[in-house]
Formats: C-alpha cells, sequence, structure tokens
C-alpha cells in the first residue's frame, strides 16, 4: 500500500523585482506610465515562470528508488 508523506520543500522563493511604475512620480506624463507599465508587464512575467518552477519542485512527485 502506497501511503503519501509530507516533505518539506526546500525551494527558495524568488526574490519579487522592483515594479517600474512603483518608481513613478505621481502625475507623471501618460508616454512615461504606459513605458513603465509595459516593462512591468515582462517583469511580472519572468517572475510568474520563476514562481511557477519552484512551485513545480515543491508540488512534483517523489521518486521512490
Amino acid at each position: 500500500m502506497k501511503t503519501p508523506i509530507p516533505v518539506e520543500c526546500r525551494v527558495q522563493r524568488p526574490a519579487r523585482p522592483a515594479m517600474p511604475t512603483e518608481a513613478l512620480a505621481p502625475g507623471v506624463d501618460p508616454d512615461r506610465f504606459s513605458a513603465a507599465a509595459m516593462a512591468e508587464i515582462e517583469l511580472r512575467e519572468g517572475y510568474e515562470l520563476e514562481l511557477n518552477a519552484a512551485l513545480d519542485v515543491c508540488t512534483a512527485a517523489i521518486a521512490l528508488r
């Protein structure tokens, strides 16, 4: 009979990058805001990939030898 055994996940959580829109001054012109928002989308997608990779490692089945 196979019984699942909880195992501690030892993957380090990736550091959240500084988001470009958070560094903008209030009232920034729309062109600057738009450029920062586009850059932020790219950063968030990369960060999401890193988080998903860490989650995959922690939720993957452990191979029994």
